[in-house]
């Protein structure tokens, strides 16, 4: 029994480690993933909709919580602290996670978890069975004995804890330390935009009375063709598939004009949610570009109303875009972001609260033109 708890409380642990260290280093996918299910809720349980909206503004700050708990739980549960106790918590935990899942699974609603971020990718069914075995995991730890907790336990865990909401709070203010995501510095756009692999059919053919499914087409002439599916949908979808960049009444094609030459984009997904006192530094910095013959852009979603009040108050003489809200939160994990291209090839990417020189921009940009 004792070999057992050593083996359930490792992989509960290790899990939730990676878990919590993947959410955290990227929160705003997370808050994503949040609000995402809070609107839905809102729709699904239309008269709890005022409940579920007024969670929203504080997505980013549960997203913090919610993965410094992990950790949290997994350091202390490693070191035994307040064992029952961890236990009951980390049984709250999988059943928060078990409910969003199985509605994910059982609806088709919200169809990535974002359990592992955007490393892994795991289908609903497959989260929510994860989420099944780690509660059955954790439940069976309480009929197995613990050690005592050593004196410093507690310092362990408030050492923990005060390191993981550190780690949310500086990956959402720098942008993540890893970047998954196919809009990554050195990631190729257009390359990303292409499928990945030719696609491979199966064919299923009806052969002397009895269906048969082959991944070749069959040599017999008396064959009947039934059906035919994709095997490598999944494997050769392209990265990206809603890229685009417009004008309203502009018949330019600016997905195509981003990938020529060098690109600076100014992205502000939502104008009401970014931090706007930003604006007036990187308006200096796109003053500098522009001597230096760098195409700069500001990029949004909001509406034409709203970015010409905007370029307006804080005197921005770039052109602006437009282009979808998910894609622009996908490319930058900030509001006001900076990204910049060279041929279509990333070459920057930069939060609002470490803003580059336009030198550094530039340094970026030409290093390929070596």
């Amino acid at each position: 029994m004792k070999l057992y708890a050593k083996i359930a409380v490792f992989l509960l642990v290790s899990i939730f480690l990676f878990s919590g260290l993947i959410k955290l280093n990227d929160p705003i996918g997370t808050q994503l993933k949040l609000e995402e299910y809070f609107d839905v809720f809102a729709t699904d349980f239309a008269f709890m909709a005022g409940f579920w909206k007024f969670w929203i503004p504080y997505a980013l700050g549960i997203s913090i919580f919610l993965s410094s708990l992990e950790i949290i739980l997994a350091v202390a549960l490693w070191f035994n602290y307040r064992t029952k106790q961890t236990l009951w918590f980390l049984v709250g935990l999988l059943i928060f996670f078990g409910f969003l899942t199985f509605y994910s699974a059982y609806f088709n609603k919200v169809t990535d978890c974002g359990c592992f971020g955007e490393t892994i990718k795991l289908t609903p069914w497959t989260s929510f069975g994860k989420d099944v075995f780690l509660l059955l995991l954790t439940l069976s730890l309480f009929f197995s004995s613990k050690a005592k907790a050593s004196e410093p336990t507690l310092k362990i865990v408030l050492v923990s804890a005060a390191l993981s909401v550190g780690l949310g709070i500086f990956t959402y203010l720098s942008l993540p330390i890893h970047d998954g995501l196919p809009y990554a510095v050195g990631a190729h756009i257009p390359g990303n935009m292409k499928e990945r692999e030719a696609l491979k059919f199966s064919y299923v053919y009806k052969i002397k009375g009895v269906e048969q499914e082959l991944t070749e087409m069959p040599t017999d002439t008396q064959a009947v063709f039934v059906s035919m599916k994709a095997i490598n949908e999944k494997e050769a979808r392209p990265l990206i598939t809603d890229y685009r960049l417009w004008i309203d009444n502009d018949t330019t094609d600016y997905t195509l004009e981003s990938f020529k030459g060098d690109k600076v984009m100014i992205i502000i997904p939502n104008i009401h949610h970014s931090h706007l006192d930003a604006l007036p530094e990187i308006n200096e910095i796109a003053k500098e570009l522009a001597k230096k013959n760098i195409t700069v852009w500001l990029v949004s979603s909001s509406t034409d109303e709203e970015v010409n009040e905007l370029r307006h108050r804080y005197q921005l003489a770039f052109p602006a875009l437009s282009a979808d809200t998910k894609v622009l939160k996908t490319i930058v994990r900030s509001s006001p972001g900076i990204w910049a291209l060279h041929g279509g090839t990333v070459k920057g990417k930069w939060s609002a609260y470490q803003l580059p020189s336009a030198t550094e921009i530039e340094q970026r940009l030409t290093k390929v033109q070596e």
